[in-house]
This record gives structure tokens, C-alpha cells and sequence, in this order.
């Protein structure tokens, strides 16, 4: 990075073009104290503002990436330092700048004075002298933008720490909040691939302190993704590339780090507030305002965060953030929208998606469905299709099992419907893994005893002319309408088969439908949700008696491979004691 630095008039300019003779206490002999040194010598003496400058140059640091061995002795052989030793001195001179135009400021020093003769003529030398650090601070917060992208955490903190005290500062001799400045902090921020997590929990603790910086933050981010879709748009049309285009592209180009960092900062600021609760701000405007600020309304800060999400649902995402967003759904966002119904394309679209997507996306709809009158009549249509042979395989299963159980939950649902989700519940059991049918059978048991009519799937008695023959189940496995899969019809010989599983925790819970249902207690599914392959052994292992042999268990009798008929194997010589 070259950057341009200006010296005040009344001191002697370096040529700067020309490589100086170095001295004992050049740059490339300072360290962290001499750093100091100079920045306290800026303050205590006004002939050594010029410090500002070697400061600045200091803080150039132009390798981003670590150097390899062999590289780093040449970089040491140019700079007289090894790059850790000049990037520890990079932002030794970095914060102290910091610390020298945060005093400057608090000392009046930036703002302009001006003699009662004519201004445009002749100014006095405090005049020029404040020209002067309002130019270099310039510079100090374009090195500042630069260092929001460095490799290295510190650099990165401090450097938004820097620029959030510029915004502040120009805030209060603007009289109102700088979002000029304050929109290039997101821009940068939300584009940076190399986001460190000490920055995104600087970046989330301003947004979460501040509430107008919530608010800025909210606004810009929108713009942003707002800008990157109607990018898309114009390219997805064909239509003539302009200037006014090629100035946002970079939107587009970095999306997908666009998107990732942006989610990570937005699924980290708490819930928007009621009105009473607001009040914290970056820069407090003077209470004698007659017009209440749009940032201490809590309906203005409603709509930003709403235009912000919106924004960005409508963007292309990969797979793995549309799980993100549609796991963050029916907490962090649908609560809070202006109006939830804007939801509804995205939502029936991820529902219609398959797999894990359409998993997902069933919180946020019957969400929808219950609290803001959706009207989507084949909700449990899409529902029963979700159950095949790799539902109960899928990470998500358990999140979809409680669903599941919350959307059967009512007494009022056709007999026909609840038949057809026990059937293809214990249909897709019998090819999946045990955690999962210790799952499936109590919920099961509880659907049946929620729905007694379903109890004739248990004790179907056969046709005269039917006993001892071979029975077709009239059940209609591939069939996606649940009122016509014959569910009814049906009976649950699937129980009679796990009865005979291998692991004796589930032949011993399928035993309970041998008891009358009516008079046992329902389960707590709760209890078996979450169980794994490793919590099903730890509870085998640590059973005090064992009923039974264990699962694959195998019996095999021992014979000496050497020892002949009629003889022990003690006879031979070499076992002899």
C-alpha cells in the first residue's frame, strides 16, 4: 500500500523519493518503546507532529501472508526486520496513532481556527497545522479499512476500534450519526474471507451495545445484498453491462463470502427490542430535538431488520447456509418480521426441496400455519412423503421426530391420516438404525393410544378363509396420498418382526403392545430422541445382570487344530510341565 503523506509547512520536508542513509534509531532499528516515544513526543510538543508521519509510515505493513524461510531472509535483508518483528511494530505505531488523534481530538486540535481577517486569503499556522491532521488521519483510516482484511487477529480488532472512534468523532461534528463512513466498516467487513472470530465478536459486541449502530448495520447490510440481487438480475437478463453496474459487482463476485460472513453477524445480534428498551447510542443526539430520531423508534428498527433478512432470502445460497438460515428461522427471524406471510414462497419452496432442506423447513411453516393463518391444505401430504428409507438416517432426525410429534398431536385428525404415518413410521423402522427404532416404537404407542381407533391395526383378526395362508397387506407403500394408501386396511405385523431384533432393547419395548394400551401411561418421547449408537452401548454396559445373551452374540467350540483322535493334547511332549 503507498500512501501519501504530508508534512506541516513550517517544518522541513524529507525527499521521500530518495532512500535516506540509515542512522542509529532509524526505522529499522525502532521498537515498540522508541513507538511510544515518538507518539508522546507528538503530544507534548507541536515541532514534533512530524512523528505522525514516520508513524504512519511504520504502520505500512506490505506482506499479508506468512513468508516462507527462504523468503523471510530476503524481506529481513530489505527491511532490516523479520516480518513478525515488523508487523509487532506495524501495529505498536497503528494504536498509538490511535491514542495521538484521540488526544488531539479531546484537545481541539482538528477543528478549525480561523483570524477575523479574510479566510480564503490567510489562515494562521493552527489553521494549517489542523489542514494537516485532517489529511493524515486520511490516511490513518484507509490503513485502518486495509487492516479490517490482515491475517492477523489483533490487527483486525484494533483496526475496527479505530475506525468506530473515527465514526464516532465525525458523528458528533456532523450532528448525526456518519453512515457515510460507517457503510464502507460493513462493506469491508461482510466482503473480508479472512474474518477472524476475534473481529466477528468486536463487530457483534458494537452492533449489540449500540442501538443505532444495530440500526446502520441492519440499513447497509440490506443495501448491500439488495445491490447483489439486482446485480443478478441484470445479468441473469442479458442486458448491456453500465458503469453504475460494474460499481457494485464486487457484491456478486464475493456472494458466497458476502452471505457467510453477513450470516454470521446477523445470527449473533439479540432480538430486536421494544421501544422502552432502547436508548444506548454510538452518538447521542441533542435531547432538544423536537423530531424523535428514526433510531429510538422501535417500528423503524423493525422494518430495517426485516428489509435486511428479506434481502437476504432472496439471494442464491449453497445448501449449507440454507440449512443455517432455515435452523435460525422460527427463532431469531419469523418472530420479529413485520409481516411473517413475506415468508411464505421461501418457506413452501424449501418444503418442496427434499431431504434435510424440506427437514428443516417444517418449523418455519407450521409456524406460518399457526400463528399467521397460512392456508397450505397439503401440509401433511408433504409431510407423509418425507418418510422413506433415509429419514432415519439423516442428522436432523430427532429435530424432525419432535415435528412430527407436535404436528400429530391433535385428537382431531382423521383416523385414515394417523394410520398411514404409524404405518410408514414402522415401515422405514425396519431398515434403520436401532437408535432410531428406540424412537420410533414409543411414538408409535403413543399415537395409538391418542388415537384409539387406530387400535384395530393391532388386533386385525384374519378372514375364516385367510387362517394359515399367505396375506397380501393391502397397504400401499409407494403410495404419496395418505387417504389412499389403505393404511386402515392394514395391521402392524412390523411390531411382530422387531420383536425378533437383534438388540434386546427394542424386542423388549416392542413387548409393551402385548399389555392393553388404555391402561398404560404415555411415553415421554424426550426420553428417547436423542439416543445414539454410543448412549444404546453405555446403557448395555452398564446393566447389572445381563437376561440374555448379547446382541451378535455367537457360541463356537474350541478344538486343538493338532490333537489326533483318542489322544489329550497333554500327551504331546511339548505341553509336558
Amino acid at each position: 500500500m503507498t500512501s501519501h503523506f504530508i508534512r506541516p509547512i513550517f517544518l522541513p520536508a524529507r525527499n521521500t523519493m530518495v532512500a535516506p542513509k540509515r542512522k542509529k534509531g532509524s526505522a529499522t532499528e525502532i521498537d515498540a518503546a522508541a513507538v511510544r516515544k515518538l507518539a508522546k513526543e507528538c503530544l507534548d510538543t507541536k515541532g514534533k507532529l512530524n512523528n505522525i508521519v514516520t508513524l504512519l509510515e511504520l504502520c505500512e505493513v506490505r506482506c499479508n501472508i506468512p513468508l516462507p524461510q527462504e523468503y523471510e531472509i530476503i524481506f529481513m535483508a530489505l527491511t532490516g526486520r523479520s516480518q513478525s518483528e515488523t508487523e509487532e511494530i506495524a501495529y505498536a505505531s497503528f494504536v498509538s496513532i490511535g491514542h495521538v488523534y484521540a488526544t488531539l481530538l479531546e484537545r481541539g486540535d482538528l477543528k478549525k481556527k480561523r483570524t477575523g481577517r479574510d479566510v480564503e486569503e490567510q489562515e494562521d499556522v493552527s489553521t494549517q497545522v489542523a489542514k494537516w491532521l485532517r489529511e493524515n488521519r486520511s490516511v490513518y483510516v484507509q490503513l485502518a479499512f486495509s487492516y479490517l482484511s490482515h491475517r492477523e487477529p489483533a490487527m483486525q480488532v484494533a483496526a475496527l476500534e479505530s475506525l468506530m472512534s473515527v465514526v464516532k468523532d465525525e458523528s458528533y461534528q456532523l450532528k448525526e450519526f456518519h453512515n457515510a463512513l460507517y457503510q464502507q466498516v460493513v462493506n469491508i467487513c461482510v466482503a473480508n474471507d479472512n474474518m477472524s472470530d476475534h473481529l466477528l465478536e468486536k463487530i457483534t459486541e458494537n452492533i449489540n451495545t449500540y442501538d443505532d449502530v444495530r440500526y446502520y448495520f441492519y440499513k447497509d447490510f440490506g443495501k448491500i445484498l439488495g445491490s447483489a440481487l439486482d446485480n443478478r438480475n441484470d445479468i441473469d437478463s442479458k442486458m448491456k453491462t453500465t458503469s453504475k453496474r460494474r460499481k457494485r459487482s464486487f457484491a456478486t463476485d464475493k456472494l458466497p463470502a458476502v452471505l457467510t460472513a453477513g450470516f454470521n453477524i446477523l445470527s449473533r445480534i439479540r432480538d430486536p427490542v421494544e421501544e422502552s428498551e432502547l436508548g444506548t447510542y454510538l452518538y447521542e443526539s441533542d435531547s432538544s430535538r423536537e423530531k424523535k430520531p428514526v433510531v429510538a423508534s422501535a417500528k423503524e428498527h423493525k422494518r430495517v431488520f426485516s428489509e435486511c433478512w428479506l434481502a437476504f432470502l432472496r439471494q442464491s445460497m449453497s445448501a449449507d447456509m440454507h440449512k443455517r438460515v432455515l435452523l435460525a428461522m422460527h427463532k431469531k427471524i419469523i418472530p420479529f418480521l413485520s409481516k411473517p406471510t413475506l415468508l411464505i414462497d421461501f418457506l413452501v419452496d424449501s418444503y418442496d426441496h427434499g431431504g434435510a432442506v424440506s427437514i428443516l423447513a417444517l418449523n418455519g411453516l407450521f409456524t406460518l400455519i399457526t400463528e399467521h393463518n397460512l392456508d397450505y391444505p397439503d401440509f401433511y401430504t408433504k409431510l407423509y412423503a418425507l418418510f422413506d428409507k433415509n429419514l432415519l438416517h439423516v442428522k436432523y432426525r430427532s429435530r424432525f421426530l419432535r415435528l412430527v410429534d407436535l404436528f400429530l398431536s391433535s385428537s382431531q385428525l382423521p383416523s385414515y391420516l394417523v394410520a398411514a404415518f404409524i404405518k410408514k413410521m414402522l415401515r422405514v423402522a425396519l431398515n434403520a438404525p436401532p437408535p432410531a427404532i428406540v424412537t420410533i416404537i414409543p411414538f408409535v404407542y403413543n399415537l395409538l393410544k391418542r388415537h384409539p381407533a387406530c387400535l384395530c391395526l393391532i388386533h386385525r383378526e384374519q378372514a375364516p378363509d385367510a387362517v394359515g395362508k399367505e396375506v397380501e397387506d393391502p397397504y400401499l407403500a409407494d403410495e404419496p396420498n395418505p387417504a389412499l394408501c389403505k393404511a386402515l386396511e392394514s395391521s402392524l405385523w412390523e411390531l411382530q418382526t422387531l420383536k425378533s431384533h437383534y438388540l434386546h432393547t427394542i424386542s423388549g419395548l416392542v413387548r409393551v403392545f402385548e399389555e392393553p394400551i388404555a391402561k398404560q401411561p404415555s411415553y415421554d418421547l424426550e426420553d428417547f430422541l436423542d439416543h445414539s449408537y454410543a448412549t444404546l452401548f453405555e446403557s448395555e454396559i452398564r446393566k447389572k445382570t445381563v437376561a440374555a445373551s448379547p446382541a451378535l452374540a455367537t457360541h463356537t467350540e474350541i478344538v486343538g487344530i493338532f490333537e489326533p483322535v483318542g489322544r489329550q493334547i497333554a500327551d504331546f511332549r511339548c505341553f509336558e510341565l
